[in-house]
This record gives C-alpha cells, sequence and structure tokens, in this order.
C-alpha cells in the first residue's frame, strides 16, 4: 500500500487515557499521490464521509477479514482501502472486529508525511454493521477452529495468496497511483 502513497489500518486504542478499549481506523496519506485529499482534509469544514463494508474471507487456510473503506475526500474519486484483518492470528485483530460489534462510534485519524494527525473525526456505526462484525466474528472464530482441528491452519498461506491479487489504482488523470 506504501506504493500508493497511502495506507489505513484498523486498531483497539484506550482514546482519553481513561476510557474504554475502541477500534480506531488511522488513515495515512502521504505520498505525493495525495496531495489534493490532504488539503481537502485539513480544510473540511465537515466531517469526511467514510463507508465501512466488512466481509469474511474464508480461505482453505485461515479466516480473513477484510474491511474495504471508501473515504470521499475528492468527489467521484474517493480513496479507497482494503484493511485486512488476521483474527486467528493476531489478538489485536480479533479485538478490533469484537469492538467495533458492540462499540458506537468509529473515530478516524487522517495523518499526513510525518503522520500528524490532519483531521480526526468520528462516525456512528449502525446496528446493521453490529450484527455484521458480531457475525464475522463468530464465523472467523469458527472457520479457524475446524482448520487448526485439521492442522490445516496457515495464516501466512492465506494472506500471501489474497495479496497477491491486489494492485494499486491509475489515476488515469495524473497517471500515479492513488
Amino acid at each position: 500500500m506504501r506504493a500508493t502513497g497511502s495506507a489505513a489500518t484498523c486498531v483497539p486504542v484506550k482514546l482519553g487515557g481513561e476510557g474504554d478499549w475502541e477500534a480506531a481506523l488511522f488513515v495515512h496519506v502521504a505520498g505525493p499521490e495525495c496531495r489534493q485529499d490532504r488539503r481537502l482534509l485539513k480544510s473540511a469544514r465537515e466531517p469526511t464521509p467514510v463507508e465501512i463494508e466488512p466481509k469474511l474471507l474464508a480461505h482453505g487456510a485461515a479466516a480473513i477479514v477484510s474491511m474495504e473503506l471508501s473515504i470521499a475526500t475528492v468527489p467521484d474519486d474517493a480513496l479507497k482501502f482494503e484493511v485486512l484483518l488476521v483474527p486467528g492470528r493476531e489478538e489485536t485483530h480479533y479485538q478490533a472486529i469484537k469492538l467495533l460489534a458492540r462499540q458506537d462510534r468509529i473515530c478516524c485519524f487522517f495523518g499526513d508525511n510525518d503522520f500528524r494527525v490532519i483531521q480526526a473525526q468520528e462516525q456512528e456505526i449502525e446496528s446493521r454493521q453490529h450484527e455484521l462484525f458480531e457475525s464475522i466474528a463468530r464465523d472467523a472464530f469458527a472457520h479457524d477452529s475446524l482448520l487448526r482441528i485439521s492442522s490445516q491452519y496457515d495464516s501466512d498461506k492465506a494472506l500471501s495468496e489474497i495479496v497477491s491479487h491486489y494492485s494499486p489504482r491509475i489515476d488515469a488523470g495524473a497517471g500515479a497511483t492513488h
């Protein structure tokens, strides 16, 4: 993802020091390809719309959870990300999914080249998404449990195969990836 000048992740954090753990979204818009996105994020007077579409990829070697993100910075040319979580291998990935199933909001932080926060916002998580994240967490756990029992669990293999199908999007106007 760094080749496109941007990256995104979703991890459990404790905001405000004394609060509860919650999943938060961090988006790094660093490269020259994201110059216009950074400018718009810095000058935005309202939160930037973020769509999150989670789905379970039940690979033959491990469950991978995909969170497709669409961040509407530039009209008709949203930033697109896919955060891949491996809940059977990384406890923090499983925890992030479980938190998204019950928390009321998701905090989104957008950072520039130097990781300075250029916009921070909250977005409500709808009950439909709560149910979806809960179902995904349950199904991923069940899928990986069966693979572990049969000694077929291999998260590296699953992740490598899924990632091999990705390529950066080309920005036809500028000839650069975005």
